[in-house]
C-alpha cells in the first residue's frame, strides 16, 4: 500500500512583534488581521495548536490571549466550530455631529465615500421630515453611501437649503463629504435628532449588501444655523452591526 504524502505544514500568516509578553503579541498580531479586514466577522481563526507551532509558545500562551480577545468581543468561541471573529457592533453618538470617516477610520479601516445619484436641485418643502423649509424653497438633493474597505456602511440621504448655503451647487462632495462641507462654512446654533428602526427596501439591502428586508437604524438629522435651517440628513445603518449611545453626567462640568 503506498504511502500517504505527507501534508504540507500551514505557512504562518502572522509575526509577532517583540514588544512586550508573547500573548500580548499574539493578541495585536490577531486584533489586525481583524482590523484590516482580512479576517471579517464570521471568520474562523486557525486553531491553538497550529498558533502555538507558528509562534513557537506554549497552549496555555495562545489560549490566554484569545481568552482575553473574546472577553473583549473580538472573537467567539464556539463548542466544535472552533474560534471565530465576534460580529462586532458600533456605537455612534446620539447627541453632537457625527463624522462617519472618523468613526470607520477609528476601526482601522479605510474610508471611501461615492455620491450614488449627482445633487440636484429640488423645490422644498421635498421631505415630511423637514417642515420648516417652506415651499419653493430651492434645495439641493444628494444621495451617497460611507464604505469601509470598500464595503458600504452607511447610506446618506441629505437635502441643504439653498438660501442658506448657495455655494452647496458648486460643491465637489466627491472630494469633501457635505457635512465638513457645511460645518466649515456655517455655524450650527441648533441640532434635532431622531432614530428609528426600520425594514430594509430592496434598493437599500442591494446598496448596504445585506438581506433583503434587513433591520436597519434610521438616523435623522436638522440643524440650523440662527433660525435658518440649513441641512436635512437621513442616515441609514444596517440595525444588526449598529447602536447609538448617549449619556448625561450632570456632576461632569
Amino acid at each position: 500500500m503506498p504511502a500517504k504524502p505527507a501534508r504540507k505544514k500551514a505557512e504562518p500568516t502572522l509575526a509577532l512583534d517583540g514588544n512586550g509578553p508573547i500573548y500580548k503579541q499574539i493578541e495585536r498580531a490577531v486584533r489586525g488581521e481583524i482590523l484590516s479586514g482580512r479576517w471579517p466577522p464570521g471568520h474562523r481563526i486557525p486553531p491553538e495548536h497550529t498558533l502555538l507551532q507558528w509562534f513557537s509558545t506554549t497552549r496555555a500562551t495562545v489560549s490566554k490571549a484569545l481568552t482575553k480577545m473574546t472577553e473583549a468581543g473580538l472573537l467567539e468561541r464556539r463548542r466544535k466550530q472552533g474560534t471565530i471573529v465576534a460580529q462586532s457592533t458600533e456605537s455612534h453618538a446620539v447627541i453632537g455631529f457625527l463624522d462617519i470617516r472618523k468613526e470607520i477610520e477609528a476601526k482601522g479601516r479605510e474610508y471611501s465615500y461615492r455620491v450614488l445619484r449627482s445633487a440636484k436641485i429640488v423645490a422644498g418643502p421635498k421631505t415630511a421630515a423637514w417642515p420648516e423649509v417652506p415651499a419653493g424653497t430651492p434645495i439641493l438633493h444628494l444621495q451617497a453611501v460611507h464604505s469601509g474597505f470598500g464595503k458600504p456602511e452607511v447610506l446618506e440621504e441629505r437635502f441643504i437649503n439653498l438660501e442658506a448655503a448657495p455655494d452647496a451647487v458648486h460643491a465637489d462632495f466627491e472630494a469633501e463629504t457635505p457635512n465638513i462641507w457645511l460645518l466649515a462654512r456655517l455655524p450650527c446654533t441648533r441640532l434635532r435628532h431622531s432614530i428609528k428602526a426600520e425594514i430594509a427596501t430592496a434598493e437599500q439591502a442591494q446598496q448596504l449588501q445585506i438581506p433583503a428586508n434587513g433591520p436597519l437604524l434610521v438616523s435623522r438629522r436638522r440643524t440650523w444655523a440662527d433660525a435658518l435651517p440649513v441641512t436635512c440628513v437621513k442616515l441609514v445603518y444596517p440595525g444588526e452591526r449598529n447602536e447609538f449611545v448617549g449619556e448625561f453626567n450632570p456632576l461632569e462640568s
